[in-house]
């Protein structure tokens, strides 16, 4: 009977690689044989093809993909039985380049014992090898070099062969001639115009900025505007489009500087006011403590990314004053109703390093979180970095596969103002090589959100830069593709 893989399967991938045959298929990826293509078996989770397995009869004592599985989900099908012979057979057929013999590895020896062991493979009868073994521990020493005669018939060198790994018995077809460069793509709601033509109508100057009575007004409300919370910071700065008129930083720190003056004040009133104290007293002087005290707590707390584990400041959430909520809708106003949706290039921290691994800026474009956004009078520019190398793993050395990553398949769309674009490597060796490397997804996909209504775009793939041009609103001035 064929092996199956059941629904408890957790998509680890550890079995695909195993197969000797690649029977083995991920879920939703097309099975082919033959040179005939046929469609996934299975969607969500892996599967294999009956057609393409012997249950590793010709090459293991055991499955292989049972051997690795992690949950015990690759199970004998009851509903396909089948004998050694026709999976011996089938074996043979898949690999007409390999002499598999008839005493070749087979689960169906070593689970039920009534068939010859491996070591015994001569012409005698069947009945011979089922006594070799008492024989052997029995015999005295005069008979040994009887037991020696068949020794050179015990290895024969078609066997050897079938010994051979796993991952070099069973080569991806497309070892040695992996995909080349990846033609030119248009998709739904693209220009027709080329990419050049395009790019000559987009106003490359900035997006005009307040004005600089604005900028004015806002620089010296900073120290105000400070307590708000940071999203509306965010807008408020993406807004005004200058950072000498208006930072989120410089607005914090200003703030919470103020507060270290606001607090204090505001007990000390308290203090006179409400409890009858001396402005001058001794009790007085202790309330001015106790609101430094609140204002320095208030602080580090507002901006405890960068004080207590040394963020840099781009990074650092800027959090409300404990009165900033109610500044917030004022913010908005300011901002004239703008949000902030446009990306920047995100790079994490590149920790730890070795032969084995790969910079992280290299791994991060393997997740489509390399990109730039930038913004124009009537378009966006967007720019998305595509992987430029294979990564480092004893599979790849194996196949002796090149370093450079082969151009990935991508699709654009750009639909109710989000642009998506999705990208996947090609080829069976690559996908196989995803599932044993470290950081290596075979597919991502990278939504990008804009701020101003967007109507169609344009894209060029060159020299694993993704270019897209995103027109705005009604502004685009040539004519988008029906």
């Amino acid at each position: 009977m064929a092996t199956v893989i059941t629904s408890d399967c957790i998509n680890c991938g550890a079995c695909e690689p195993e197969c000797p045959n690649t029977a083995i298929y991920g879920g939703g990826v097309s099975w082919e044989l033959n040179g005939q293509v046929s469609p996934a078996i299975a969607q969500d989770i892996y599967y294999i093809v009956p057609a393409k397995c012997t249950e590793c009869v010709g090459f293991h004592d055991h499955e292989a993909c049972a051997g690795v599985c992690p949950v015990d989900c690759c199970v004998p099908d009851p509903n396909i039985p089948e004998t050694e012979d026709v999976l011996l057979q089938r074996a043979r057929v898949l690999h007409p380049e390999l002499t598999i013999p008839d005493d070749a590895p087979s689960r169906f020896k070593k689970e039920g014992g009534a068939v010859a062991p491996a070591p015994a493979p001569g012409a005698n009868g069947a009945a011979a090898p089922a006594a070799a073994p008492a024989a052997a521990a029995a015999a005295p020493a005069p008979a040994a070099p009887k037991a020696a005669a068949p020794a050179p018939a015990a290895a024969p060198a078609p066997h050897a062969m079938v010994a051979a790994p796993p991952a070099m018995m069973n080569l991806p077809k497309d070892i040695g001639a992996m995909p080349g460069k990846i033609g030119e793509k248009h998709f739904t709601g693209e220009m027709e115009e080329d990419f050049e033509t395009v790019l000559e109508t987009v106003d490359l100057s900035t997006v005009k900025s307040a004005p600089l009575g604005i900028k004015v007004m806002l620089r010296l409300l900073e120290p105000i505007l400070g307590a708000m919370p940071d999203s509306s910071k965010r807008n408020l700065e993406y807004a005004v489009g200058d950072a000498v008129a208006f930072s989120r930083e410089r607005s914090t720190a200003l703030n919470a500087l103020v507060n270290a003056i606001i607090y204090p004040a505001v007990l000390l009133i308290f203090a006179v006011a409400v409890l009858g104290d001396n402005m001058f007293s001794q009790a007085t002087g202790g309330w001015i403590l106790l609101g430094v005290l609140i204002g320095v707590a208030e602080a580090a707390a507002r901006m405890r990314e960068g004080i207590l584990h040394g963020k840099p400041a781009n990074e650092i959430t800027y959090r409300a004053a404990v009165y900033g909520a109610p500044l917030a809708p004022f913010g908005a106003l300011l901002a004239g109703g703008a949000k902030l949706r446009s990306a920047e290039r995100k790079v994490a921290f590149e920790g730890f390093m070795s032969d084995l691994y790969d910079e992280k800026t290299e791994r991060d474009r393997r997740y489509g979180t390399i990109y730039t956004v930038s913004e124009h009078a009537n378009a966006y520019l967007v720019r998305l970095e595509m992987p430029r190398k294979l990564p480092a793993s004893s599979l790849k050395r194996l196949w002796n596969l090149p370093d450079e990553m082969p151009d990935y398949d991508y699709n654009i769309a750009l639909l109710d103002g989000v642009l998506t674009i999705s990208a996947g490597v090609r080829g069976e060796a690559l996908r196989r090589l995803c599932h044993v490397s470290p950081s290596f997804p075979a597919d991502f996909t990278t939504r990008i959100e804009f701020a101003r209504p967007v109507t169609t775009f344009k894209h060029r793939l060159k020299d694993k830069l993704l270019d897209v041009i995103v027109m705005k609103g009604d502004t685009g001035e040539v004519r988008a593709a029906a």
